[in-house]
């Protein structure tokens, strides 16, 4: 099996991107029209934070914001670990994708360039990834 890149899974895959002051209910709707979990949240074309649905449930409703007046910024992940475009998928599941994150923001040369979610890698990576993982676990003691 050749070495896939974020790249090649990414494709031309449209970013989508709040403010840190857009409503999450705007966010919300966002996502619900673009079947997508996450959107970057950007400030003067900076990366500031990802908003996730999770982020919005967790950080946001069930901690008694509503919709139309808690914003991104108040529950995103704030400077949140990213990959870079050309890093191969392992790089990603290494930064914890599948972990700690469903969704990590892709950057090429510093720029936003697309949001790399958990579901996008493909299931051989993941188990051989795992495998690794578990056979470098298994000889640490060495």
């Amino acid at each position: 099996m050749t070495t896939t890149t974020i790249r090649a899974i990414l494709g031309n895959r449209q970013v989508f991107s709040v403010s840190p002051e857009t409503s999450l209910r705007d966010a919300s709707m966002l996502m619900a029209d673009n079947a997508i979990g996450a959107v970057a949240v950007m400030t003067n074309q900076t990366l500031v934070g990802i908003l996730t649905e999770r982020d919005i449930v967790f950080r946001g409703v069930a901690q008694g914001l509503r919709t139309d007046e808690g914003t991104a910024g108040k529950c995103m992940t704030a400077d949140p670990v990213t990959v870079e475009i050309d890093d191969a998928i392992s790089d990603a599941l290494a930064a914890k994708l599948g972990d700690a994150f469903r969704h990590l923001p892709v950057m090429d040369n510093g720029k936003l360039c697309g949001i790399l979610s958990f579901r996008d890698i493909p299931a051989e990576y993941i188990m051989m990834f795992e495998r690794f993982r578990e056979m470098s676990a298994a000889h640490a003691d060495d």
